[in-house]
């Protein structure tokens, strides 16, 4: 059980280093307008729900860690959705620097 929840831990720990990273290229770009800071915010909330969770001891036993994972998976693909969104939105953008 300890190897479920070190996987599903260090899956988190994945998607928060990806969340930071896309938040600091964002900030760095200027794009932080109200519509992104609250699609922001809600990831920050639906990651701090599992975080907690997690923490709680919900991944205990197969079915509960298997769901806690699905569940990490369903807002990872979620994250990457958005950064793809954001991505093309940024490079078509008048903004776009490069």
């Amino acid at each position: 059980m300890d190897d479920l929840r070190n996987d599903l831990t260090q899956r988190l720990d994945e998607l928060e280093a990806h969340i930071s990273e896309m938040r600091k290229t964002l900030e760095h770009h200027g794009m932080i307008s109200d519509q992104l800071q609250s699609e922001w915010d809600d990831m920050l909330r639906q990651h701090a729900e599992l975080r907690r969770r997690l923490r709680s001891g919900e991944a205990k036993g197969s079915e509960a860690g298997a769901t806690l994972g699905q569940d990490i998976d369903v807002l990872r693909h979620a994250f990457f959705r958005w950064a793809a969104r954001v991505d093309k939105r940024f490079s078509a953008g008048p903004n776009d620097r490069s």
